[in-house]
């Protein structure tokens, strides 16, 4: 029974450090790699919290307004697709259900809202409304913060797991 319970737990370290490895590969691949082209050349460690990420997205909406929104649609929102169907395809233990279903409908409240932004901003006469933007900028923020928040939480079980709590 000893033997049994060793390998029990040998196993499921190994499930839970593989499932590990593919959901943080899944965020670095995708979800960092779409912040890293939406927000070129800005400290991504520098934003912290969904205000500093508002007023990045917002500055650059002003700023270029269609040719950002052009830029989002050609260069970064493809990073965001492969996040839903590829969590689909994970068989997750149910300790870690809650956290990869947030991130799969964290994914989809952010890739609604970058959809919005690039409708909202893809017009030549554009006269940029920063009220009238927010309720997209705040759907891209509330995905954002939803995501990272369900991704540590999918850490935290994935370490406990691991050391053998």
């Amino acid at each position: 029974a000893g033997l049994w319970f060793l390998m029990g737990n040998d196993d499921d370290a190994r499930v839970y450090g593989e499932l590990g490895k593919q959901l943080n590969g899944l965020k670095q691949a995708h979800f960092d790699q779409f912040w890293g082209c939406a927000l070129s050349g800005a400290n991504l460690a520098s934003i912290k919290t969904n205000t500093d990420l508002a007023t990045q997205i917002d500055g650059r909406a002003r700023e270029r307004g269609q040719a950002y929104a052009l830029y989002l649609r050609d260069k970064c929102a493809g990073k965001l697709k492969e996040i839903e169907p590829s969590l689909d395809t994970l068989i997750v233990p149910e300790d870690l259900k809650a956290p990869v279903g947030e991130m799969k409908a964290s994914t989809s409240k952010l890739r609604a809202g970058i959809g919005g932004l690039i409708s909202y901003l893809d017009s030549p006469e554009l006269h940029y409304d920063a009220t009238a933007a927010d309720v997209y900028i705040q759907s891209i923020t509330r995905g954002w913060f939803d995501f990272r928040k369900a991704h540590a939480e999918l850490n935290t079980v994935l370490k406990a797991r691991l050391e053998g709590r």
